[in-house]
């Protein structure tokens, strides 16, 4: 089964679903987007959804040029170890 029918077959066990099952179903989601996938340069965890807002956030930075050369990058970090 792939993703299209396996997607199209919770859509139908989910509308003969009851309340309880809803529930089960909804927090299974909840804990899944809170899960701790990755961790930031300082070390601080990100669940899934702020991953992929920092994903994005890279993403915009590309596209509006936001970004430094690796040579200019390496100028720099000498500059660190003279201050």
């Amino acid at each position: 089964m792939g993703l299209p029918e396996l997607k199209e077959k919770i859509k139908n066990q989910l509308e003969l679903a009851d309340e309880r099952v809803l529930r089960i179903v909804s927090s299974v989601f909840d804990n899944y987007l809170n899960e701790v996938v990755s961790y930031d340069a300082k070390g601080n965890p990100l669940a899934l959804s702020e991953y992929h807002n920092k994903i994005e956030e890279g993403l915009d930075d590309i596209k509006y040029n936001r970004i430094i050369s690796k040579d200019d990058l390496l100028k720099e970090m000498e500059d660190w170890d003279n201050e």
